[in-house]
């Protein structure tokens, strides 16, 4: 890249033209070889030139509207969809299905292979069950709030109902019941429903059970419950609410029921797997009076289990049950050790398969005490399906589903080359061949009994963790994901962003992806796993970079998704933490510890349940300004600073009044003063859904509450933009915030994103874009450089013409073929991106003309409409067509995009492009921009790039 950068600098000194004015343009060198490309003229940052404007008082302009029209690109990725966790075929044709996601929404397809998200709900995104109710197949029912019991299971707020397949959705109640396991729907009477309700994840509530409507919704019954008593056995035991994740009806009396119900507890540090409270219940009459089922069934401390009835054997019931009891230890000790979140004594026979043949009287268990038929953590599971024609044909779902053919005794591996973390299927009641699986990556169709499948590749439904960038051209985006490793792709590109641009990085359940000199990439799987560095240059490896204490020494716990930064002063620097902070300055090659525990270390909490590891640190960051001024936070509620690279620590969360002592999920180091940085804490994992956020500008010696009007949502991240110190940012669990006035209030920049957990955000240094990762739709990036122009100053103006980011002008090249069906990303807007604001309508349409010096070499018209307004300039001069002369280049950008939720012109050439002009595209420099408005002229520069970065071998 030597030679471009050499070129490019020669170009800048030449005196880009300009309409005579003196502008010095800046090309940086990059430590890997890179270009900084020159950005706006800094006089652009607070606002352009207002030349002859007179101070006008100006109407307020309406924030809240602006923020709704908010753009986000939607890039993917496709292949590494989300969780999905129920699916039910539409019984008039089951190449109609919907498909229900953990975090992503609920998606319909008519084919199997086009999908749309139907599911638009502002406050809820997560789901656990949806169901067709057979005898009108348009009514179908969502219970939101996944039934699996994983870190990140999300809550929902009750039931909704469609009676027109989906288009339309109407709430039905159960506000409080968190999670919802099963819905049953009467085969012959759709307003006959029957609702497992599982409660609260984190906390014990009234609403769980078994609840029945029968007026299709207007009113719901408890049919069934249980409910732990304090009897004083023990120190640690409450009185408790039971939830049910399981009901099956029998396939021709309709009047009996099989539930399950299933006493769990989740808390940030354990997972209490079981209790007396899980249980197999029967009814004869419709749910009106129940029995338990006892006779051969396993008693004492159980956990989950899943129930299945065939058509094909009415009376015959199977049921796989997570017995957490041990042999040679009593209930009292096992329970005790589950009340305390701690490991039980012993482990006990997880996940054997049992089968009744006579409608839940007796009962036997069909599978080997030696095998967990489970094959997984039964919590995240549980689930046993029983094909509708054949009894004997069953699978047990799971991290690798089983298969068994003669009744649950012998069990083989279901499939092959698809799934892994399965969730649901749904098999055509009228051709077992037919199959439609559901997983942690997406959605598999096979049609010859799971033979072969087909998997969905266009469903954007991705589930972050967390998220990188670098700085190449254009940058790239990482991020590890759920399950599925992670991932890298471009921000954008010429054309569209392809599944094929996608490519794998890392594996396990990915977590961060971090960048240095645009070259050397640090990840790691779940706990700090594989942490490694990889070459991107040469794809070299450098495997177990993480840290582990000589044998014999307690060593370090980590956190799932455990903190990796690079220094911002030295590339070669690197920290990563367990719960203890970790230095190297050798790429990762050497570690020094720099920090005692700054954990709790509570031993009563260290060692839970769960695939937990708790007392961690969680979030890590040094401060761009001051080298070694390190932030860290804890998931046990400590924020801790060094100013000194780690040689000395000051605690500082016991200065935070109303510091709720929750997990901390972000430390963000100010970017402009190097004694202010912010934190926030979840209480996600404590049922307590208020937003907890803080600032000091004193090294944590006080702190200040700026929540200000955030809703009643979880904070995952907090960032401070790099231009402008007021403009923050916060990710919650259901949407983008901004601030622009430093916390004091907060603004919804929902746009066309939708409700799901926004886990991490970056903000672009170069581009100026936010990049948005979610757990459950994948990517979205959308432009702040005009949100950083918003100062009060530029709010107060009738009209401002923003700052225009230098657009580089990309070339077209090879790329691999790719399909048809797979969904394709947005990529960023070709051509010089200009955005005024007004705050009140317009007469007539404001003109835009561009300059090359003196010489107009382009007129464009943009829109009216209060808010926020952006023409497109695409990067075409344009002169009138002489007589005779064939007309020059069609098509192509230049359209506008209204305010006020009006998005005209996207990719458009009316009315900027007209058919009487002949265009050729304008060469490499910078150039004016003058909007004409109400009379009055405005002024800003646009600069364009060639395209030096095009090869990639260099």
């Amino acid at each position: 890249m030597e030679g471009s950068n050499m070129l490019l600098n020669s170009k800048l000194s030449q005196g880009t033209f300009v309409l005579g004015l003196v502008v010095t343009l800046a090309a940086n060198v990059g430590a890997a070889g890179g270009t900084a490309v020159p950005q706006r003229d800094t006089d652009s940052v607070t606002g352009a030139s207002h030349g002859g404007v007179k101070t006008v008082a100006a109407q307020a302009p309406d924030l809240e509207a602006i923020f709704a029209d908010v753009h986000y690109r939607d890039i993917g990725p496709t292949r590494q969809s989300g969780r999905f966790v129920s699916i039910a075929l539409d019984p008039r044709d089951t190449s109609t299905f919907y498909a229900a996601t953990a975090s992503g929404g609920l998606w319909k397809t008519a084919d199997g292979i086009n999908f749309e998200s139907i599911f638009h709900i502002d406050d809820v995104f997560s789901i656990g069950e949806v169901a067709i109710a057979p005898s009108a197949p348009d009514t179908v029912w969502v219970g939101t709030g996944e039934a699996n019991n994983s870190r990140s299971s999300y809550w929902g707020n009750g039931i909704y109902k469609s009676t027109d397949a989906g288009e339309t959705w109407k709430h039905m109640g159960l506000p409080d019941s968190g999670h919802i396991g099963r819905i049953v729907v009467h085969p012959t009477n759709p307003d006959v429903v029957y609702v497992a309700v599982l409660g609260h994840l984190y906390s014990d509530n009234p609403e769980r059970g078994l609840y029945k409507t029968m007026d299709g919704g207007q009113s719901w019954e408890l049919i069934l419950t249980d409910i732990i008593e304090t009897t004083g056995r023990f120190e640690n035991e409450t009185t408790r609410h039971v939830g049910v994740v399981e009901v099956v009806m029998h396939p021709e009396n309709f009047d009996t029921l099989y539930a399950a119900t299933y006493d769990k507890v989740r808390k940030p540090w354990t997972f209490n797997p079981g209790g007396p409270g899980s249980r197999i219940y029967k009814s004869v009459d419709a749910g009106a009076n129940w029995t338990m089922l006892r006779n051969g069934l396993p008693m004492g401390m159980l956990g989950r289990i899943g129930l299945a009835v065939s058509k094909a054997a009415p009376e015959t019931v199977f049921a796989v049950i997570e017995d957490v009891n041990v042999d040679g230890v009593s209930e009292d000790e096992v329970y005790q050790a589950l009340l305390n979140g701690a490991p039980s004594p012993g482990r006990g026979n997880n996940d054997r398969i049992w089968r009744s043949s006579d409608g839940g009287a007796t009962w036997e268990a069909v599978s080997s005490p030696d095998r967990n038929v489970g094959g997984g953590p039964p919590y995240y599971y549980g689930r046993i399906i029983a094909d509708p024609n054949n009894a004997d044909n069953l699978f047990m779902l799971s991290s690798g589903s089983q298969k068994s053919i003669d009744g649950g005794r012998e069990w083989v591996r279901a499939w092959q080359g698809i799934g892994g973390d399965d969730h649901a299927v749904a098999i055509d009641p009228n051709n077992s061949r037919y199959m439609v699986l559901g997983y942690d990556h997406g959605i598999g169709i096979s049609r010859d009994g799971g033979q072969n499948w087909y998997h969905a590749d266009n469903l954007p439904l991705a589930q972050f963790y967390s998220i990188g960038i670098d700085e190449a051209y254009p940058y790239n985006v990482y991020g590890g994901i759920q399950d599925n490793g992670s991932k890298r792709g471009p921000s954008s590109r010429v054309g569209s962003i392809s599944f094929e641009d996608w490519e794998r990085i890392g594996g396990g359940d990915g977590m961060y992806n971090v960048v240095a000199e645009n070259r050397y990439l640090y990840n790691e799987s779940q706990f700090a796993g594989g942490f490694g560095r990889l070459d991107l240059l040469t794809n070299e490896r450098s495997s177990n970079l993480r840290y582990n204490r000589p044998q014999g020494e307690e060593q370090l716990r980590w956190n799932w998704n455990a903190p990796i930064v690079i220094s911002p002063h030295d590339p070669n620097v690197i920290y990563h933490a367990g719960n203890v902070v970790l230095r190297s300055t050798h790429r990762g090659e050497n570690w020094t510890e720099i920090s005692p525990d700054l954990t709790t270390n509570d031993s009563a909490k260290i060692q839970g349940l769960g695939n937990i590891q708790y007392c961690t640190i969680v979030s890590l960051d040094e401060s761009t300004l001051v080298a070694g001024l390190l932030w860290a936070g804890t998931d046990d509620g400590n924020v801790w600073v060094s100013k000194d690279t780690g040689a000395n620590w000051m605690q500082v969360n016991g200065n935070i009044t109303g510091n709720p002592g929750y997990w901390v999920s972000r430390v963000e180091p100010s970017h402009h003063d190097p004694a202010t940085a912010y934190v926030t804490f979840t209480g996600y994992r404590r049922d307590d859904f208020r937003p907890f956020i803080y600032k000091t500008t004193d090294y944590g010696e006080t702190w200040t509450d700026i929540s200000a009007n955030l809703p009643a949502e979880p904070i995952n991240v907090v960032r401070e933009d790099h231009r402008n110190r007021n403009l923050l940012f916060v990710g919650t669990e259901m949407a983008v915030y901004v601030s622009l006035d430093g916390g004091a209030s907060w603004h919804k920049m929902r746009g066309d994103m939708p409700t799901v957990p926004v886990h991490d955000l970056k903000i672009h240094p170069r581009e100026n874009d936010l990049v948005v990762g979610t757990h459950g739709r994948g990517f979205f990036i959308t432009d702040i450089s005009w949100i950083q122009e918003l100062t009060a100053d530029n709010l107060s103006r009738p009209v401002h013409l923003f700052g225009v980011e230098t657009a580089i002008r990309w070339k077209n090249t090879d790329r691999t073929e790719r399909s048809a069906q797979n969904f394709v990303g947005e990529s960023a807007p070709t051509g010089s991106v200009i955005n005024y604001m007004l705050t009140s309508p317009l007469a007539s349409a404001p003109r835009l003309r561009i300059y090359s010096g003196e010489r107009l070499v382009r007129e464009l018209t943009g829109s009216n409409n209060a808010g926020m307004n952006q023409v497109i300039w695409d990067m075409d001069f344009s002169r009138e067509r002489m007589e005779g002369e064939a007309p020059g280049r069609g098509g192509g950008r230049g359209g506008g995009r209204g305010g006020r939720g009006q998005r005209g012109g996207r990719g458009g050439g009316n009315p900027n492009r007209p058919g009487n002009l002949v265009y050729s595209p304008a060469p490499e420099g910078l150039y004016q921009v003058v909007l004409e408005a109400d009379g009055q002229e405005y002024r800003t520069n646009a600069n364009i790039l060639e395209d030096y970065w095009w090869d990639k071998r260099f």
